[in-house]
């Protein structure tokens, strides 16, 4: 099996798991530091973290894609 397929899966839940928080109008620490995301509302939170979960999407066809066609 793809050493790299695997982690990108795990990579991919990681990623689904932060945009779920963000969905759910949770902000995150790490982020609100920062001058771009100071003053956003909940529902621009849950659109961020919508939006995370779709790249997750990609992430993990990677993932599938690399697990199929066994890359090392």
């Amino acid at each position: 099996m793809s050493r790299f397929g695997i982690l990108m899966l795990i990579f991919g839940t990681c990623v689904l798991l932060t945009g779920l928080y963000m969905a759910t109008g949770h902000k995150l620490g790490i982020m609100t530091g920062r001058p771009a995301f100071k003053n956003l509302t909940k529902d621009e939170w849950k659109n961020i973290g919508k939006w995370t979960m779709i790249v997750s999407i990609f992430i993990f066809i990677i993932g599938i894609i690399a697990i199929i066609l066994n890359f090392e």
